[in-house]
């Protein structure tokens, strides 16, 4: 009868720190947590209270996957705790508790050396070959002290009509626990370009040291994609690029070493004659740009070539044969 009385006694008490809120922290009750963060796959009393004294591993709910969340609401948990004759309070008034499963996520595109590791070895693969994931966006979630290197093909199967594979993973899940996944996908045949390695807005000279390189799809480089380097050094960006991006030549030109207004020194040559006169630019441009410019002398406009800040060559047959030849 005294055990029943000192039952109903704890369990009246329970509900009323529950429901007002209050911290009688002379009984020295639990305290529920506002928020966890756990390591195993489930969830028990004793991730979600400080200074539980009973009932650390009665179950309370599965844990999401690894690097994932879930809440738990304490309405749920007072239900669960009074059938266990678990006792605490909610000075905080929390209502429900955000759980977090440490881990982290690896999207399938993260995993296209696994596979060509895994063709290589099958002697199904070469230097130029792509690999295209049909899902590449799905997730696995991996515990916080597992990497892509804990990942393993099982099974795999490839379609040389079709260019496509299957492959069965197995990755882990938690202490000793492993679970499956089908990835399925393409090869290609696949080239280099030259990308940005780096955000660059009009007015940056593009260096060699801004280039790195990206495998595409042969067949998807048309013409106007730029495929040496060396197109790309020296240039600016017409506008703003990001980095990693197939370029197109229309996205560059040269950097402005002339302005529109600005006066220039003009070179004529022919044979062994060079005659200079002094100018003014009528449009802006950049090295090797062929700009209109003004003899201020004459005031007549020709066509002439930017050899540098300020200086101009005037375009004959012979000037133009010279450009050509130190372009190649």
């Amino acid at each position: 009868m005294k055990r029943q009385l000192h039952n109903v006694i704890r369990t009246g008490l329970f509900l009323l720190l529950f429901w007002s809120g209050t911290t009688p922290s002379a009984f020295g009750l639990a305290e529920v947590k506002a928020s966890a963060t756990i390591e195993g796959p489930t969830i028990t009393l004793g991730d979600l209270f400080d200074n539980l004294d009973s009932g650390h591993d009665i179950w309370v709910s599965n844990a999401p996957a690894p690097g994932e969340r879930t809440t738990i609401s304490t309405r749920y948990l007072a239900s669960l705790t009074r059938q266990h004759n678990v006792y605490w309070q909610n000075s905080r008034a929390v209502e429900h508790i955000a759980i977090t499963r440490a881990g982290r996520s690896i999207k399938y595109a993260a995993l296209k050396d696994l596979i060509a590791g895994e063709m290589e070895s099958r002697g199904l693969a070469n230097r130029k070959s792509g690999i295209r994931f049909d899902n590449q966006n799905t997730t696995l979630h991996l515990p916080e002290n597992r990497t892509i290197e804990d990942i393993t093909v099982q099974d795999f199967t490839f379609d040389k009509k079709h260019n496509k594979f299957s492959a069965e993973l197995s990755y882990p899940t938690g202490r000793d626990q492993y679970e499956s996944a089908m990835i399925h996908g393409s090869t290609y045949v696949a080239s280099f370009v030259p990308v940005l390695n780096k955000i660059m807005s009009p007015g940056d000279q593009i260096s060699d040291r801004d280039i790195s390189w990206v495998s595409m799809p042969t067949l998807r480089i048309g013409r106007n994609i730029i495929r040496d380097k060396n197109n790309l050094i020296g240039m600016t960006p017409r506008r703003g690029l990001s980095a990693q991006t197939p370029l197109k030549l229309s996205d560059l030109k040269r950097p402005q070493i002339i302005r529109r207004g600005e006066a220039v020194s003009i070179l004529f040559r022919s044979g062994k004659i060079s005659l200079t006169a002094t100018g003014k630019a009528i449009k802006a441009g950049g090295r090797g740009d062929v700009i209109p410019v003004m003899n201020l002398k004459s005031h007549k406009t020709v066509e002439a070539m930017i050899t540098g800040p300020n200086q101009v060559e005037v375009i004959t047959a012979q000037t133009d044969l010279a450009h050509l030849n130190t372009r190649r």
